[in-house]
């Protein structure tokens, strides 16, 4: 198989019940030079088997495997590690792309010559919109991801001939896309915002993003164990990330 021009990376564990919407959004692209890598973090439900029978049904689709269940972060990594193509997107196993996703943000790369990107999403609660998401700011930069993280997972491309391959952090447990993109941005790229709503985002009762708490705690040891903040400038961080993520809500 030629090497594709974007990478797709989904973690997949347990979700044979959603991936076929997954897949479904992504072979509905109009862009289709993709390659999707999927990995399974040892599921124990039928994921492996209903992952095989997609491989089967189209040469763009990889499926691998870790050697033991070691969440999102680890498996993500082994797909970035074996991606071929120059652009990296994330797609998660029960999340879904707008048919024009990859077409519409790889063109708005190119024309404003930026490395690393994201775009607005709608966020859904058992089949129902719950809201819009738009991050804020055009440009987001590193010292905006410090304060609040305005870029959905689902949504980011990033190009690995300028930035290169960026691993997630497996320090910053719940928390390694927020970390990831920390990491981007302080090298110096900044993220560019595509101001359409191209994806949409399944937010789970048992999610971190549902539960405030370990949402709060997950947050703090971002900033202790990777980044190294104190512990009063971790706690102050993680509030201020807090506080604005409530504020956009009620906003």
């Amino acid at each position: 198989m030629s090497k594709a021009v974007v990478s797709i990376i989904t973690p997949a564990y347990n979700c044979s019940k959603t991936i076929r919407f997954t897949f479904n959004s992504i072979f509905a692209q109009s862009f289709p030079d993709w390659e999707w890598i999927i990995i399974d973090d040892c599921s124990s439900d039928k994921t492996l088997e209903v992952l095989k029978l997609i491989e089967k049904s189209d040469q763009r689709v990889r499926v691998l495997q870790t050697r033991q269940n070691g969440g999102a972060a680890v498996a993500r990594n082994v797909g970035i590690n074996a991606a071929t193509g120059r652009y990296i997107a994330f797609l998660d196993s029960d999340d879904t792309w707008n048919s024009d996703k990859l077409e519409k943000q790889l063109s708005f790369m190119t024309k404003n010559k930026c490395s690393f990107s994201c775009t607005n999403y709608k966020v859904v609660r058992d089949g129902k919109k719950e809201f819009f998401y738009r991050p804020k700011k055009k440009i987001v930069t590193y010292k905006n991801l410090l304060k609040t993280c305005t870029i959905g997972c689902l949504t980011v491309i990033y190009d690995t001939k300028t930035i290169g391959k960026v691993l997630m952090p497996i320090d910053a447990p719940k928390r390694e896309d927020h970390a990831t993109w920390i990491d981007i941005t302080k090298k110096g790229y900044n993220c560019f915002r595509v101001n359409e709503c191209l994806a949409t985002y399944n937010l789970k009762d048992n999610s971190v993003s549902s539960n405030k708490f370990h949402m709060f705690k997950y947050q703090y040891i971002m900033y202790r164990r990777h980044l190294h903040f104190s512990p009063v400038k971790s706690f102050l961080y993680t509030c201020l990330v807090s506080f604005n993520k409530i504020f956009r809500k009620y906003r």
